[in-house]
């Protein structure tokens, strides 16, 4: 029953008699899906394994993949701090508790309108944009597997110098999946590159009208220079954390700061 309200409201989309073509309409999704991403923090050690839920908006033109917890972030500040005006009232101060909010593991977002990408990421206090540095070319094999109610066809692509395996399903005849992994000929359920230092996989598929709102305040960059800046702060990251907390960093804690961000070396970029 579920398999087939899918299928039935991807005819109505694709013959375009679902949603008007205004702009309100154009940024609701009428899909969103729930992926599963495991990765590597380091990828020396094995043990340094992590995972996040990211969730995947389908629009008629745009789409918008995220992380569910900062889904979740926002109201859930706003719950702290409307609490803490409550206790002005009685105690006359306000402490905003923020411990409760859960933290975001893999802060990046990739926003598709029309056949336009954009990747915003993070670095420090710093909230960037741009395209990707190029588009993966997708071969398409002859391997099949089912994955859930679905079958799917296998397709290989390199990305930023991994080669990538996923998944996809003719049965969802949209060209989208997690992350970048799109341009498909239909909804893409798996992917992981050669290492598994990244492996994604779909949980659950829902037919969901929301709104579908990217980051609005970011500084505009490109690719290049993004990796150039984040390669200046992996090695020197105790600079960053300084500017970051404007106060010294004692000696212990420069050396604690540079050992944990060699720990961090794994990016889908």
């Amino acid at each position: 029953m579920f398999k087939k309200s899918i299928l039935l409201i991807l005819i109505l989309v694709l013959n375009g008699n679902s949603f008007s073509q205004n702009k309100s309409s154009t940024n609701n999704s009428h899909l969103v899906c729930k992926y599963n991403v495991e990765f590597l923090k380091d990828t020396l050690n094995v043990e340094s394994k992590g995972n996040e839920i990211m969730v995947l908006q389908i629009g008629d033109q745009v789409s918008l993949y995220k992380s569910q917890q900062k889904r979740s972030i926002d109201s859930l500040r706003h719950l702290a701090f409307n609490k803490s005006l409550a206790e002005l009232k009685t105690t006359g101060s306000m402490v905003v508790d923020f411990s409760k909010i859960p933290t975001v593991k893999l802060v990046h977002e990739v926003y598709k309108n029309n056949q336009e990408l954009q990747i915003f990421d993070r670095i420090g206090k710093d909230q960037f944009v741009y395209s990707p540095n190029h588009k993966i070319n997708w071969k398409i094999g002859e391997s099949k597997k089912r994955i859930g109610d679905y079958e799917c066809a296998e397709a290989t692509g390199v990305y930023n110098n991994r080669i990538y395996t996923a998944w996809f399903t003719t049965e969802i005849p949209i060209a989208e999946g997690p992350y970048t992994f799109k341009d498909l000929p239909g909804l893409v359920l798996e992917v992981y590159d050669s290492e598994k230092y990244f492996f994604i996989t779909l949980l659950s598929i829902q037919n969901l009208a929301e709104v579908i709102q990217p980051i609005d305040r970011f500084i505009k960059t490109n690719y290049t220079d993004f990796i150039k800046k984040r390669k200046q702060v992996d090695e020197n990251p105790a600079a960053e954390a300084q500017k970051l907390l404007n106060t010294p960093l004692t000696k212990e804690m420069r050396d604690r700061i540079v050992e944990n961000r060699k720990k961090k070396n794994n990016y889908l970029n």
